[in-house]
């Protein structure tokens, strides 16, 4: 597994919202094999779940709008620029899946399933 640095009490987002205050600092696109960054048809005809988070609400709606125009349909809207560390962790179970189902270089997709009651 790769080690990640920080973790739980940081996280490369916030590190360089830090590093550059005036900068209006989304995490997305880190959870996505890279085929599916810019073209998340590649995968499950692109029926899968997108994460951005951020402290700035119109730079996550630009991103968000980047997305879109990306062929996202499904993103979810995590939070504050904090919630950026959970996106980072998922690294581990990015790679857990990944080796799972046939090793580094197999594609796949998460998607969130909700529930039909909200």
């Amino acid at each position: 597994m790769p080690g990640l640095n920080p973790v739980d009490s940081d996280s490369l987002a916030e590190q360089i919202q830090r590093a550059l205050p005036g900068t209006k600092v989304v995490k997305t696109f880190c959870t996505q094999e890279q085929e599916t960054v810019i073209d998340p048809g590649h995968i499950g005809g692109g029926d899968h779940t997108m994460f951005v988070s951020g402290d700035h609400h119109g730079a996550k709606q630009t991103a968000i709008g980047l997305l879109h125009e990306y062929g996202w349909s499904d993103v979810i809207d995590l939070g504050g620029l904090g919630n950026a560390r959970a996106q980072e962790m998922y690294a581990h179970l990015h790679t857990a899946i990944g080796l799972a189902l046939g090793g580094m270089g197999t594609h796949f997709g998460v998607k969130i399933v909700r529930s039909q009651d909200r």
